[in-house]
């Protein structure tokens, strides 16, 4: 599959950050969503630092408070992982081909030439 024509923003937000603005809109604290939620405080606190990932089941309860369908919390989520996994890739590239330019390539072709 090629990758030719296709968009890799160069960083994407945890989906913490739509929340945090999401409750800030709302003027809801991260205790009280927590309460809504039903989800443990540290929870939400984990998310809203970029800590924690939303899963399926806490999309559904952020879309009850919200508002915010919980496919749109999902996408997000998607998203962001996305992009964490073609950072990996890319570091690992990088690393790579520094690691190739140490190589002394034309020392070697000189003692074999």
């Amino acid at each position: 599959m090629s990758t030719q024509n296709q968009y890799f923003p160069e960083s994407v937000p945890h989906p913490g950050e739509t929340l945090a603005e999401k409750l800030d809109e709302m003027e809801m604290g991260p205790k009280e969503f927590a309460l809504r939620t039903g989800k443990p405080d540290k929870t939400i606190s984990a998310i809203l630092k970029g800590e924690s990932a939303i899963t399926p089941d806490m999309a559904i309860q952020f879309e009850s408070v919200t508002k915010i369908p919980a496919r749109l919390w999902l996408n997000l989520q998607r998203s962001y992982d996305e992009y964490l996994a073609r950072e990996k890739i890319q570091s690992h590239y990088r690393s790579s081909n520094s690691l190739g330019k140490e190589f002394p390539i034309n020392d070697l072709i000189k003692k074999t030439g």
